[in-house]
Order: C-alpha cells, then structure tokens, then sequence
C-alpha cells in the first residue's frame, strides 16, 4: 500500500509484460524523447544543463519557503488572528483549516513532483555524458599538438 509510484510503476510494467518484452516498453513513452533529446546535445551542453539541474536540485524552491513562512506569518499577526477567528461561526474556522491545510499539503505534492522530475533529468544527463565518455575513451585518439593547450570551453550563447 505505501511502497510509491517506483514500484506501482514496476508492478504496471510487469502486468502488462510478465515476460521482459522483446522491444520497447510503452509505459516509458514519455522518457524517450528527453533521453534522445539530451543524446544529441553536445558533451558541453550536457555538462551546462546537469549543472544547472543540480542548483535546481539543491535549491530551496519557492514552495517550501512559503510553507515555512505561514506559520511565521501567523505568528507575527496571532493576536489578530484569533480575534477574528473567535468572532466567526465554528464552521467557517473548521472551512478556514481545511483550506490551509489543502494549500499545504497540494504544496507539498507540487514540491516533491518537481523534485521527482529534476531527479529524472539529472540522471538521464548523467547517462548520457557517461555514454559520451565511454565512446570517446573508444574511439581513436588523437595526439596532441605542443602549442595546443586551450581548456575546452562551452560555446557562447547564441552560437550554433
């Protein structure tokens, strides 16, 4: 009952296909295309976009912050608060909790969805630079040139 969507996902998946299927997957339709999108950027875009998906990753996000800050806000104007409330039917107070704490916890679904998501795109980025190195580390290498000792930078923007 409380395993989570991984393993509702593999018990779908495994329904459908007891065996392991010969071909695609359909459930991983949607997958697909940002996982050949991210194959055919180059190994420095790459690199710029995991970058930028893992400050994502380890940002606090806008949701959060303003979930911690209601209770903060509410302590700042409790003495208002409860007066206002004291002075409303018992059922518009018990309406007023049930919506503030709906807002609540649809944040915090939002917020653990585009975690989810962030999580999946850093991983189909790390696959595909480690898919790119391991077909570099293949491939035949060139010997280097003695006056050449530039770093290897990320194009300019608007440069393609």
């Amino acid at each position: 009952m409380l395993r989570g969507d991984v393993d509702r996902f593999y018990r779908a998946v495994r329904r459908d296909h007891p065996q392991p299927p010969p071909g695609p997957i359909r459930h991983l339709d949607h997958i697909r295309p940002i996982a050949d999108y991210y194959a055919r950027l180059t190994q420095q875009e790459r690199l710029l976009m995991l970058a930028w998906a893992r400050k994502e990753e380890s940002g606090i996000g806008i949701i959060p912050l303003a979930l911690s800050a209601i209770p903060f806000f509410g302590l700042i104007v409790s003495a208002r608060l409860q007066e206002v409330l004291s002075r409303l039917p018992i059922w518009q107070v018990f309406a007023t909790w049930v919506l503030f704490g709906s807002l609540v916890v649809l944040g915090f679904f939002v917020h653990q969805s585009q975690k989810a998501w962030t999580a999946l795109h850093i991983t189909l980025l790390e696959q595909a630079i480690r898919q790119a190195e391991a077909a570099q580390a293949q491939a035949p290498q060139e010997p280097a040139r003695p006056g050449d000792h530039r770093p290897a930078l990320p194009p300019e923007a608007g440069v393609h």
